[in-house]
C-alpha cells in the first residue's frame, strides 16, 4: 500500500490596508499608529497536515482555478510518491470542470458553510494577528512577509494549531 497523508486546504487574503486589532492601553486611551488605506492584496494558498504539522504554501495575486491548479501541481510534485487526500471547501474554483487534479491528489469537499471544520482557519487567524498594525510599502514586501511568516511556523506549532481531536481520532481508526 502506498503511503498517504491527510491535508486541509484553504486560502487567505492579506493586503496593504493596515489591519487594526485590539491593543492594551490605559483606560480611555486609543492606540495610535501609522495606517494606510490601499486596496492591493495577495493570497496565500495553504495546505496543512494536522497530525505531523507538515505544511505547504503558495502565494498568488488572485484566487481562481488557474492559481489553484498551479498550487495543486506544485504540491503533487512535493513528495510525489505520497498519495495526498485534501479536505477543502466548495469554492467554485475548487470544483471547476476545467480543473486538472494530479494523479497523487484526491480532493474531498467539506460541508458548505462550515469553516470551523477546516483547521487551517486557525492558522489564518494566527497569521492575521501577526500582520496587525504592519504597513508594507508594496505588494512585493507584503508577499515576502506572507512567505516568511508561513515558513516561520514549526511543525509542532502547525500541529498544535490544527490538530483537532476529531481529526486525530478519525485517522487513527
Amino acid at each position: 500500500m502506498r503511503e498517504w497523508k491527510l491535508y486541509f486546504q484553504d486560502e487567505s487574503r492579506f493586503g496593504l490596508m493596515t489591519v487594526l486589532r485590539r491593543a492594551i492601553t490605559l483606560a480611555g486611551v486609543k492606540p495610535v499608529g501609522p495606517y494606510q488605506h490601499r486596496f492591493i492584496y495577495r493570497y496565500c494558498y495553504g495546505m496543512v497536515e494536522p497530525l505531523r504539522g507538515a505544511c505547504f504554501f503558495v502565494t498568488a495575486p488572485h484566487v481562481n482555478t488557474l492559481y489553484f491548479e498551479y498550487m495543486l501541481t506544485e504540491f503533487a510534485a512535493h513528495e510525489p510518491e505520497v498519495f495526498k487526500v485534501i479536505l477543502l471547501d466548495k469554492a467554485g474554483y475548487h470544483k471547476a470542470k476545467e480543473l486538472k487534479v494530479p494523479e497523487n491528489v484526491r480532493l474531498v469537499f467539506l460541508p458548505s458553510s462550515n469553516p470551523e471544520l477546516n483547521p487551517v482557519e486557525r492558522l489564518w487567524e494566527d497569521m492575521k494577528g501577526k500582520v496587525a498594525f504592519n504597513n508594507f510599502k508594496d505588494e512585493g514586501e507584503l508577499e515576502q512577509w506572507i512567505e516568511n511568516t508561513a515558513k516561520g511556523y514549526s511543525s509542532q506549532q502547525i500541529a498544535s494549531l490544527t490538530g483537532y481531536p476529531y481529526i486525530k481520532k478519525a485517522v487513527a481508526q
